[in-house]
């Protein structure tokens, strides 16, 4: 089997010398169209493939430098009209210097150049570099649709992922069978906190239950939620395990995707010591940037809990499907940080179901 760089090269010259043949062709056809006695002589189809490889691999050259200079990436319709722009000079001066001076004077030394039919030569030429121009444009255009297509597909497949993850975690045994530890501790030497335990553990699955479908919730619905799930973990860890949470009402309005920060919380205790003598800090606040700042005091487990490392991914995730505003995450050797931007409600959900009916189309 050749190598690929064969295979490319190969192609290159075939598709250089069916340009050169139809072009010179096509010049032909309207010069027999216009003149009754125009002849076509075959030995100039060699000139004109010869014409044609200097132009193209000198488009390519320029083309492979305003890849990196103009970039179709960056500003599309300046780069087209770049390209364009020098590919036709290119082929200009292609055809006024080197097919006059090298090509024609050769061949046909006492020929009569008419200053018609140059321009006709030369229009039909410029036309195709435009031509060219335009499908390098279309094919740009292409391959963003299509990688647009699979970032969508990612995302929903991301979000299906999420939302399966989710449904297991509503009844997360490990939760549970913490949750049912304590409370059964709590029957028998408290039974006024066992009481208000059960009412806490009802309110963080009536939550769950009520918003496993939504994208997206209000910050005051999550921080309710938070409070009840909060409790539990407290009765587990006592005075080891503080978390303090300072946002102001103003910013409570703003949207949040459900159980965020209960999840952050979680993947804190999971990953770090809490203990009396190394009592884990966790500090839920507001910054003024628009985001939701989680930090904790960094002390890590020697013996890590299996993880399959999703939490932060699908969190990641979800807020790549809902905004193009990212997750931000901060470590070092004292304390780990995760900023979760807030979502504007008319902005953000607008911009979701934009997504969603692309991705349902």
């Amino acid at each position: 089997m050749a190598p690929l760089y064969q295979k490319t090269m190969w192609w290159r010259w075939l598709s250089i010398l069916l340009k050169g043949f139809f072009l010179k062709l096509l010049l032909d056809l309207v010069f027999k169209l216009l003149y009754r006695n125009y002849e076509i002589v075959w030995t100039d189809y060699l000139g004109a493939i010869l014409l044609a490889a200097v132009i193209v691999e000198g488009m390519r050259q320029i083309n492979k430098r305003l890849d990196v200079t103009y970039p179709w990436d960056g500003d599309t319709k300046r780069r087209f009209f770049v390209q364009a722009g020098t590919n036709m000079l290119l082929s200009l001066l292609v055809m006024l210097v080197l097919r006059r001076l090298m090509v024609q004077r050769l061949i046909n030394p006492d020929e009569f150049v008419k200053l018609s039919d140059e321009l006709i030569v030369n229009t039909v030429v410029l036309l195709a570099v435009l031509a060219s121009t335009f499908v390098d444009l279309g094919l740009y255009l292409l391959n963003k649709w299509r990688f647009s297509l699979a970032e969508l597909e990612r995302f929903k497949k991301e979000n299906i992922e999420f939302h399966f993850e989710m449904l297991k975690n509503q009844v997360n045994p490990h939760f549970l069978f913490n949750s049912l530890n304590t409370l059964s501790s709590l029957i028998y030497t408290n039974q006024d906190t066992a009481a208000k335990f059960v009412r806490q553990l009802a309110r963080v699955y009536r939550y769950v239950l009520e918003n496993r479908d939504k994208e997206v919730i209000s910050l005051k619905e999550e921080l309710t939620f938070l409070q009840s799930f909060i409790y539990l973990i407290h009765l587990r860890f006592s005075e080891n395990l503080k978390v303090e949470i300072d946002i102001p009402e103003k910013m409570q309005h703003k949207l949040i995707a459900p159980m965020t920060l209960q999840m952050l919380i979680e993947n804190a205790i999971k990953h770090n010591i809490v203990s009396h003598k190394k009592p884990l800090t966790i500090q839920i606040y507001a910054d003024m940037f628009d985001h939701i700042t989680v930090t904790n005091n960094l002390q890590k487990k020697e013996v890590r809990e299996y993880s399959s490392n999703i939490g932060l991914k699908n969190i990641s995730s979800r807020y790549g499907f809902i905004t193009d505003r990212k997750i931000i995450i901060e470590e070092n050797r004292d304390y780990f940080k995760v900023r979760v931007p807030l979502l504007e409600k008319v902005y953000e959900t607008s911009m979701l179901s934009e997504t969603a009916n692309r991705i349902n189309k």
